[in-house]
């Protein structure tokens, strides 16, 4: 089955990637517990930043951009819902890639096994088998994104990359689609 590459995905990369750098950066110095360590966390932040590993999967995964907001409302779930799992730079790739996966799942017509994610992602197969599961259970089986939600979240992309004093300032946002 050949997919075809999406241009919006690349699109909001740079953007999602600022933030996430951003979460990471405030987040890293704090005291790291070996006790709420789960799945996701690695001994050591991998080389390639963050930015890169979403063009990453952009380029190969060929989903939807609008993947790319489901899976930061995903985090974001997975955040509130469990208060002493925290957001760094050990544990945000495999989160970005578990989660832009569940999204091309749960919200693209096509989208790719779990092994073709894997080898994007960098991580064996069953390691994102048994991240997929990690993650569905962490955000409580909740894929669904209201309409409302989306907007939220994609008006926040569009509003960072407007007025942040960053790296990714006055990047265009791509008209995505709001799902129903």
């Amino acid at each position: 089955m050949e997919i075809s590459s999406d241009e919006t995905g690349a699109a909001v990369v740079p953007i999602l990637a600022c933030v996430l750098d951003q979460l990471c950066s405030r987040n890293d110095h704090l005291h790291y517990n070996a006790k709420t360590a789960n799945k996701f966390h690695a001994l050591r932040p991998p080389a390639i930043s963050i930015k890169d590993y979403l063009s990453r999967i952009a380029k190969y995964a060929a989903c939807s951009g609008e993947c790319f907001v489901l899976a930061l409302v995903y985090i974001d779930r997975i955040i509130q819902s469990n208060p002493t799992f925290v957001v760094n730079s050990l544990n945000i790739h495999r989160l970005l890639i578990t989660s832009i996966m569940l999204a091309a799942k749960f919200f693209d017509d096509q989208y790719y096994n779990n092994a073709y994610y894997a080898k994007i992602g960098g991580v064996p197969c069953h390691e994102m088998n048994s991240l997929e599961v990690e993650f569905l259970f962490m955000a409580n089986f909740n894929l669904y994104v209201s309409t409302s939600k989306y907007s939220q979240y994609y008006l926040e992309l569009c509003n960072h990359a407007m007025n942040a004093n960053c790296g990714c300032s006055n990047i265009p946002v791509p008209g995505l689609t709001i799902p129903p």
